[in-house]
């Protein structure tokens, strides 16, 4: 009687041997795709890991990129605030020889031409080496994105 009660209970959990399953082999299945199951999740988070590993090396990488170039755009401003020091006191040492208010005016007019070439060309040397420093701080970011959108496909 019990039988023919839990054949009628539609929430009953079916017999294996009924449905023609045999249990040692139920056992068998839920181990092989419990293994299998690990495993994904071995592979998943070794991809993740990696993932991970190669962000913070693109990282590192950019930092230490930015640092050198800092120290590269110190290094020429600090240049150029020299060449300009030494401009000013070179002139102020031809000024000192100068015969007539003529030379004097002269001698600045000279002077007034080459600091603006001067501030020309150093602007344009800034311009390209601060244009190279960023190409280089960016560039392990966007070869770890290059690679890991190689990686997705």
């Amino acid at each position: 009687m019990a039988d023919a009660k839990n054949s009628q209970d539609p929430f009953a959990m079916p017999n294996p041997q009924m449905m023609g399953m045999d249990p040692s082999q139920m056992n068998e299945t839920f181990r092989a795709m419990t293994q299998k199951s690990m495993e994904q999740s071995k592979e998943a988070y070794s991809r993740m890991k990696s993932a991970a590993d190669e962000a913070t090396k693109a990282l590192e990488s950019t930092m230490e990129n930015a640092h050198q170039g800092s120290l590269q755009l110190s290094k020429k401003a600090i240049d150029a605030m020299r060449s300009n020091a030494e401009a000013g006191f070179q002139h102020l040492d031809k000024m000192m020889s100068a015969k007539s208010f003529a030379e004097v005016i002269e001698m600045q007019t000279a002077y007034v031409r080459k600091q603006i070439e001067m501030a020309t060309d150093q602007s344009k040397d800034m311009q390209a080496l601060t244009q190279s420093v960023a190409k280089d701080m960016m560039k392990p970011g966007r070869d770890a994105f290059e690679k890991a959108s190689k990686n997705a496909r």
